[in-house]
């Protein structure tokens, strides 16, 4: 990157460079963690951590209403 042999480096700064590789392997690690969670939670009970966890709690009710589950890991292949 600091020897300007991507495009963005070579048009922007290398530091921008730099900057997005970060931050889309920052955001593809936790895209990837939260299917691994979301893969591994549906035989918990919910109610073990409707009260510790609530923010969770409503992500899963979320994610396993209807197929949603389903379509998000098949979209998550098109990314």
């Amino acid at each position: 990157m600091f020897t300007g042999n991507t495009k963005l480096a070579a048009d922007a700064s290398p530091w921008a460079a730099l900057f997005v590789c970060i931050a889309a392997v920052v955001w593809l690690s936790m895209i990837e963690g939260q299917q691994a969670s979301l893969v591994g939670l549906p035989p918990v009970d919910p109610e073990l951590y409707k009260e510790t966890h609530p923010v969770t709690y409503l992500n899963a009710a979320t994610a396993f209403l209807g197929d949603n589950l389903d379509r998000y890991l098949m979209g998550r292949q098109f990314m």
